[in-house]
């Protein structure tokens, strides 16, 4: 089995992890930016404008200290390898933020301060090194040149990184 295979397991078991969680109890997170509805959000159809929403972490108890990995959902919005290439309406990349308040501002670059954001063209995104405490995750979609779309499109959650303890076997 290859890394990349690897990882798409683990993601798909904590995806179906999620969903079964998420019929036991409501979401604990903080939510910094709450796009609406969730079920809403993501059964819009026709000229909806694009959406983010980070789906994980999102559970009771927080996450563990360590490698922390932020999915999302995008709606209405085409999510490409084009880093750094021209724009196209309805597509670009994905900036993952930690402890940032993602940049707005027309015809900037979307990128912060060293190690508080990665650019992706994938629907996750991995923290290495997440310290325990509270944390905020965020992410925006962006155009082909790392700008903001003309309507920013962010989502964000506050998530509590713990030490988990294990019993010695």
């Amino acid at each position: 089995m290859t890394r990349d295979s690897v990882q798409i397991a683990v993601l798909l078991l904590v995806l179906v992890l999620m969903l079964l969680g998420g019929c036991i109890s409501g979401p604990s997170r903080n939510r910094t930016h709450e796009p609406g509805n969730a079920l809403d959000l993501f059964s819009q159809e026709g000229d909806s404008p694009p959406s983010v929403y980070i789906s994980y972490p999102d559970f009771d108890g927080g996450v563990d200290a360590g490698n922390v990995t932020v999915t999302v959902l995008v709606r209405n919005f085409s999510v490409v390898n084009r880093i750094g290439k021209s724009n196209r309406v309805g597509e670009g990349h994905i900036v993952y933020f930690k402890d940032v308040v993602p940049p707005t501002k027309p015809g900037f670059p979307a990128m912060t301060g060293p190690g508080t954001f990665q650019i992706s063209a994938r629907t996750w995104c991995t923290w290495y090194n997440v310290s325990q405490g509270t944390h905020t995750f965020a992410v925006e979609l962006v155009n082909n040149d790392n700008t903001p779309l003309t309507s920013p499109v962010i989502d964000a959650v506050d998530v509590t990184a713990v030490q988990r303890v294990t019993d010695p076997v």
